[in-house]
């Protein structure tokens, strides 16, 4: 009979060893999930926050703590910043973690840590959205005017700022020029001037446009007047020629004009943050992507 008290004894003291272990490692589950869900919403918020840099760096924090909130992070438990440069965002956040079961032993919770660096460099390789012209490149303001497609006046040898891009002629001209090229262009790229003025497109793509109620001084990004141009090394070429893509650049597009069975087509230059491939080596031309850093 001692024999048989001592085993229950020493089972009941086992059991209720296996018993705290066990509820221990529940809470500590409950601790790593919460702390991958602050962690991942660190990181959403950054990354949203990088489509307002770097021209305007408090509507970024505003961004980010906004998206804090959505993802049910308390704001007042992070902190952001904003590098000097307007480039960069670092975010800091905790969170309180109660225990359920390690009441049981006297734990009553811990705090779970997490921390989130993104930036945003120049773009190296765009895929989808391209739309069938090309600048020069130049050293643009914000606000620049600029021709992004010339008239029958300034054409260098029947080129007038089209490109062809995953084929030739007018059709595949106007699914680019409406929607964007679905394709993929690179930095280094060799990409073919388009000769012709085109302008048998130009009432669409006016329309097109047209239908976007955004102006420059007030748009959204869903706008469709905004495209992203391959900028090249030269358009100064006779003919169907190859050029060199030496970046990217995304342009506000203000007006569609057709004068005398000729287009001409202008836009506003902005800095802007779109999906792309980054190469922080890359010159800044203003079309940037953002990506975690950390």
């Amino acid at each position: 009979m001692k024999r048989k008290g001592n085993a229950a004894i020493i089972l009941a003291v086992t059991f209720t060893v296996l018993l705290g272990f066990t509820a221990l490692a529940l809470d500590i589950g409950n601790v790593y999930i919460n702390k991958v869900k602050l962690s991942n919403a660190l990181d959403a918020a950054a990354l949203s926050a990088c489509l307002e840099l770097p021209g305007n760096p408090s509507r970024a924090v505003e961004v980010a703590y906004e998206y804090l909130t959505k993802n049910g992070i308390d704001p007042s438990r992070a902190s952001v910043y904003i590098s000097n440069d307007n480039k960069r965002i670092e975010i800091d956040g905790n969170l309180d973690v109660k225990y359920f079961f390690a009441k049981a032993i006297g734990l009553k919770g811990t705090k779970v840590y997490a921390n989130t660096k993104a930036a945003i460099g120049p773009v190296k390789s765009v895929k989808g959205g391209i739309r069938p012209f090309a600048v020069v490149a130049y050293d643009f303001s914000y606000g620049d005017r600029v021709i992004l497609k010339e008239d029958a006046g300034d054409g260098y040898h029947g080129n007038y700022g089209v490109v062809a891009l995953g084929g030739f002629g007018a059709n595949v001209f106007r699914i680019n020029a409406l929607y964007g090229y679905s394709g993929k262009i690179s930095v280094g790229d060799l990409i073919d001037t388009e000769p012709g003025n085109m302008a048998g497109v130009v009432n669409d793509i006016r329309n097109y446009i047209n239908a976007d109620p955004y102006t420059f001084q007030n748009f959204k990004r869903d706008s469709r007047r905004l495209w992203t141009l391959p900028l090249v090394n030269t358009l100064e070429v006779s003919g169907r020629k190859k050029v060199l893509v030496v970046g990217f650049a995304e342009f506000f597009v203000e007006d569609v004009q057709k004068k005398s069975g000729k287009a001409e087509i202008t836009g506003r230059f902005i800095r802007y943050v779109r999906s792309g491939e980054i190469d922080f080596n890359l010159q800044d031309t203003g079309l940037y992507a953002a990506k975690l850093t950390r």
